[in-house]
């Protein structure tokens, strides 16, 4: 997946979305007066993480028996 699309509105809420469940199970810790707040925190650490985080293309399955391949040979 090229950085751009990484980096795009819908990949941005796409990750929101999976972790969603995940986020109201952790909000159910806090007080209800503070959680619509937290919830937010949250949602901007994650987009700010997902738009600063540098990628690194994950090797085929060839690529890392190639790889492995001249490991052993050295």
């Amino acid at each position: 997946m090229p950085t751009n699309e990484l980096r795009s509105e819908a990949f941005q809420l796409e990750i929101l979305n999976m972790l969603q469940p995940k986020i109201k199970s952790v909000l159910q810790q806090t007080d209800f007066q503070n959680r619509s707040d937290l919830e937010q925190e949250l949602s901007l650490m994650i987009i700010t993480t997902v738009q600063t985080k540098q990628f690194r293309k994950i090797p085929s399955f060839f690529e890392l028996i190639e790889t492995e391949q001249i490991s052993v040979s050295i």
